[in-house]
């Protein structure tokens, strides 16, 4: 796979992880020193990561995560992505829009394959999210 499939791959996984609860599994998609930047909290490192996001997302209600419109730069061993993003949470009679916006991110290549060096979610439009925030 190309690069840019590889992080396209990362991405997806990210998506897939946070809707099956998968934080560990989503924290290895960052580097050492990744960070993780949302208007309502920061997390730096794989296991601050994780533990926030344990924190903050609860298993019910379901959710789903989707990102779309990506676009790639890569610069030799580094990477910038952009991607739209939506995500949908259960309601009691279907799926409600919960959240949509961009998704900013660095990557890094690293030994074991692409990594987030700074994934920033930047909220255009925002509903109830449903998550538990101090």
């Amino acid at each position: 796979m190309s690069d840019k499939d590889d992080i396209r791959e990362v991405l997806h996984l990210y998506c897939f992880y946070m809707d099956e609860g998968k934080f560990d599994e989503l924290s290895t998609l960052f580097a050492p020193d990744g960070e993780w930047i949302a208007p309502y909290r920061t997390a730096r490192g794989p296991s601050a990561i994780a533990a926030w996001l344990k924190q903050s997302v609860p298993p019910t209600p379901k959710r789903m995560h989707y990102a779309m419109n990506t676009v790639i730069v890569l610069d030799g061993g580094e990477a910038t992505a952009k991607s739209n993003y939506l995500v949908m949470v259960e309601g009691l009679d279907g799926p409600v829009p919960s959240v949509c916006g961009t998704y900013a991110d660095r990557l890094t290549r690293t030994e074991t394959g692409w990594k987030f060096r700074r994934r920033e979610l930047i909220h255009a439009f925002k509903g109830e999210m449903r998550l538990t925030l101090p």
